[in-house]
């Protein structure tokens, strides 16, 4: 094969590249997303029968277009024994939360570029609602609205509503698990907390973890807090020891929660330790590097006094 017809064939081949990069960079600059933000994710209310709250949500449109907006309610349950939730239909003869919940919005509406929105939810329980925890979400659905006659495909968010009604009822749980790393090399230190609601309403455990020392001096207290637990579930709860400095030596994390009913759930203390590895290197390294150099100048360099003599 000649010299020309290479560089030939190459020239073809990077045009054919370059046709192709052109053909797929066009088709990334106008590919729009879709989707939307949505403040709160979560709301909760405490509802007498017959009463009802109002509050807002707050939407906005981050897609690259306007899009059209549909609304949907529904109701969920909590799946037992852990954090997943379960969407249910509706039972015929019986009201559920998706009953309750009306929005200040209509069904679908169409949403501008960058626009936000307020959104009045309101929340009525019916005076036969029965006591205890009931749970819905709020979801809304953005499809991009130059769409027609396609299978629509969008992003869609949701508020989860968590709504108590007074009567018998239970805010009970208890501590599974309480863990933490039985190594670290310095804060922050995480911990985790295995929490089991055994009531039959959701509610946020609170409480707080005392850290000491070798020592026994109390050193940091970390809140547990933020977290809602469904009734059934078990969840995973996380707490930080935000710590800066050097941490040494043995520490000792004691947990304590209270429930919805005001009983104090303890689990047992956990140790942990705390080793600053990489300084004990750098310091080996160091000792190591001075011992050698001492040996390689006693060696090698030799330092003698000249004396003066008088003649």
């Amino acid at each position: 094969m000649s010299y020309s017809l290479k560089i030939a064939r190459a020239v073809i081949c990077f045009a054919v590249f370059l046709y192709a990069f052109l053909i797929v960079g066009i088709g990334i600059s106008y590919s729009a997303s879709t989707g939307l933000t949505i403040q709160p994710v979560k709301v909760s209310h405490t509802i007498e029968p017959g009463n009802s709250v109002s509050s807002q949500i707050t939407l906005k449109n981050e897609s690259d277009g306007t899009v059209k907006v549909e609304a949907t309610i529904e109701d969920f349950i909590p799946a037992a024994g852990s954090v997943n939730v379960q969407f249910v239909g509706r039972a015929e003869g019986v009201t559920t939360v998706r009953d309750w919940i009306t929005l200040d919005a209509p069904d679908s509406f169409v949403f501008e570029k960058g626009q936000a929105r307020s959104i009045i939810y309101t929340v009525k329980a019916p005076p036969d609602a029965e006591p205890g925890g009931h749970f819905g979400v709020v979801f809304f659905k953005a499809t991009d609205a130059k769409e027609q006659g396609q299978l629509k495909v969008g992003t869609r968010v949701g508020m989860l509503i968590f709504i108590t009604v007074p009567g018998n009822q239970l805010q009970k749980g208890k501590v599974l698990d309480f863990s933490a790393p039985i190594f670290v090399q310095k804060g922050p230190v995480p911990f985790t907390i295995k929490f089991e609601n055994t009531g039959t309403v959701h509610f946020e455990p609170k409480g707080v973890i005392t850290i000491t020392n070798i020592f026994g001096k109390e050193v940091g207290v970390v809140p547990v807090a933020g977290q809602t637990v469904l009734p059934t579930g078990v969840r995973d709860l996380s707490a930080m020891w935000d710590v800066s400095g050097l941490l040494l030596g043995r520490y000792v994390a004691e947990i304590n929660i209270v429930d919805g009913e005001g009983n104090e759930l303890t689990a047992n203390k956990i140790a942990f330790y705390a080793f600053p590895l990489w300084y004990l290197l750098g310091f080996i390294v160091a000792v190591i590097a001075l011992f050698f150099g001492v040996k390689f100048l006693k060696k090698n360099v030799r330092i003698s006094i000249a004396k003066n003599h008088d003649e």
